[in-house]
């Protein structure tokens, strides 16, 4: 951690001298022979653009009209696409297309559309969004791999250290700017978005601009320290990001990979720091692979994995009775093992949607996804509602609607929705968003639910 923090202050205090020695107030001293002038212009910053601004992608898409301002769940969605965009920015998590953005911007389109720095552009789904934290999760499939970036670890900041930002400022593709971070444990409220307040950000003046938001913020060692949120409305020089810890957090449950893909491991591993091994099931894959609470998990399937959310992303993409070799720190011993997956229990869905939210669903027909193609490619309507659950509340669901969103996961089809519904607790408060399409008007509407204990 000390050789980081040093190589992260020289390349700052060096940026800095080259500043100074350019400044108005004097010229610079000539240049010894021996050195070479496009060396000494090639600074942090143009290294980390060069080698990171392939992982940057634009995200745009058709955006769904407010018929009510004050009303942000009703839309009003033309038969065809509006013309209007949402223009935006994000950052590649995994190689197989899985892209980090904010929700406020994910939200606002009926679909969203990643385009990547070769100018190719992609339908994108959506996977997941923490709207109270303005993180939103896509897929796209490139139809090859793509190239991730390094989050930085938690709390490694340091006031005055620089920072880099590549974004689509008003749709300006891969715009470069460089300041300070200014400060941290910021908050401040999203401009797009009323009554959103986010905390835990870091500042910066860097030039933050309209567009810049999902944009990625590096420090000179190339690793994304945050996401563009917001900037200060009424000043210049003023941007605010959320903070790489906060997207850290979020992803396992973003991601899903168990029940996405269908995976049991049996390990449960620690929320930061290293990927230590916090709970084994009993006669789970972990078990037969030897592996206890504890252990470290340092390669899984031949990625290393040095946080949690390492592990999360090593299991991406595979398949139950695959076979991941495992290396892993015992008490300071080397531990090589295979780990066997294993296959999740096909949920009863039906059961767990009548126990848990008085509700009937079967997956989307092929009829109603064309009639919603703008809106979803894949999914499930509801069939039936058990009215007296729902009594209390303003905007019910009815037979008809698309189930978009249980807590902040989109589930793609029945058997991933029962696996979803596995997880929520009795006594919990879920979020649902369920779509509802009468000709060429979707209404989109946000429910409160408290789940029967």
């Amino acid at each position: 951690m000390h050789a980081r923090l040093q190589k992260r202050r020289q390349a700052t205090v060096s940026l800095a001298l080259l500043l100074a020695a350019l400044a108005p107030s004097g010229w610079p001293l000539a240049a010894e022979p021996s050195l070479n002038p496009a060396a000494a212009r090639r600074t942090a910053v143009v290294e980390v653009f060069e080698r990171w601004s392939g992982s940057v992608v634009f995200l745009a898409g058709p955006m769904f009209k407010v018929r009510n301002p004050s009303l942000e769940e009703f839309f009003n969605v033309p038969g065809e696409p509006s013309p209007q965009s949402s223009v935006g920015s994000g950052f590649i998590v995994h190689e197989s297309g899985y892209v980090v953005v904010n929700a406020h911007a994910a939200e606002k389109v009926i679909y969203p559309e990643v385009s990547l720095s070769d100018g190719r552009t992609y339908r994108a789904e959506l996977v997941a969004s923490a709207h109270e934290e303005d993180v939103a999760l896509v897929k796209i499939d490139a139809g090859r791999p793509l190239a991730p970036v390094k989050l930085a670890k938690s709390g490694d900041l340091l006031i005055g250290e620089t920072v880099i930002v590549i974004a689509h400022p008003h749709g300006l593709r891969h715009t470069c700017t460089a300041g300070v971070i200014s400060a941290v444990g910021r908050s401040s409220k999203i401009l797009d978005i009323q009554d959103l307040t986010l905390h835990n950000l870091i500042q910066t003046d860097a030039g933050i601009n309209p567009g810049s938001s999902g944009g990625p913020w590096f420090n000179v060692l190339g690793e994304v320290i945050g996401l563009t949120a917001s900037k200060q409305q009424d000043a210049d020089n003023i941007g605010f990001a959320i903070a790489a810890e906060t997207i850290r957090r979020l992803l396992p449950e973003m991601l899903d990979v168990h029940r996405r893909y269908g995976l049991a491991s049996g390990l449960a591993v620690a929320a930061d720091g290293s990927c230590r091994v916090t709970a084994v099931e009993p006669d789970s894959p972990g078990v037969h692979a030897s592996i206890r609470p504890d252990d470290v998990l340092k390669v899984v399937g031949g990625r290393a994995t040095p946080t949690a959310l390492d592990f999360h992303l090593a299991l991406v993409g595979r398949k139950p009775h695959e076979t991941l070799d495992v290396v892993l720190d015992r008490q300071g011993e080397s531990v090589e093992t295979s780990l066997v997956l294993g296959q999740r229990p096909e949920p009863n869905t039906e059961a767990l949607l009548r126990e848990k939210l008085g509700l009937a669903a079967a997956p989307l027909a092929q009829k109603t996804a064309d009639a919603m193609r703008l809106l979803l490619p894949y999914g499930v309507v509801l069939t039936a509602v058990d009215a007296d659950r729902y009594n209390a509340i303003e905007h019910k669901p009815l037979p008809g609607d698309v189930l978009a969103r249980v807590g902040r996961i989109r589930p793609r089809d029945m058997e991933h929705l029962g696996l979803i519904l596995e997880r929520v607790a009795p006594g919990e408060s879920v979020r649902l968003v369920v779509l509802r399409v009468q000709g060429k008007t979707a209404t989109r509407i946000d429910i409160q639910l408290a789940v029967p204990k």
